[in-house]
């Protein structure tokens, strides 16, 4: 298990669940973008597959941000953040 600190000084506990649920989600950009660091990826649309609620969602967003397993690239709508790219190391995360 691994505690992540948050810059509003809340704490997020990381257990094999989220860290599951972290994979399918970085393994959704990685087919949403067909393996393309450039390609934007909707939020939105990774939650219509995933469907999960908008904390959780934002969670694993930031957790695979802080990971460098994706870059947030716009900020807006319903989960806070618009658009992400997966980078080569969550390219190489999410394959494993």
């Amino acid at each position: 298990m691994m505690i992540i600190k948050h810059s509003k000084c809340s704490m997020m506990i990381i257990g094999n669940d989220f860290n599951s649920k972290a994979k399918l989600v970085l393994q959704l950009i990685l087919e949403f973008s067909e393996a393309e660091i450039d390609r934007r990826v909707s939020v939105a649309d990774i939650s219509d597959v995933f469907s999960s609620d908008k904390t959780e969602i934002k969670n694993i967003i930031e957790y695979l941000d802080s990971r460098d397993c994706i870059k947030i690239e716009t900020f807006g709508g319903p989960y806070l953040y618009g658009d992400v790219t997966i980078t080569k190391k969550g390219i190489v995360k999410a394959q494993k």
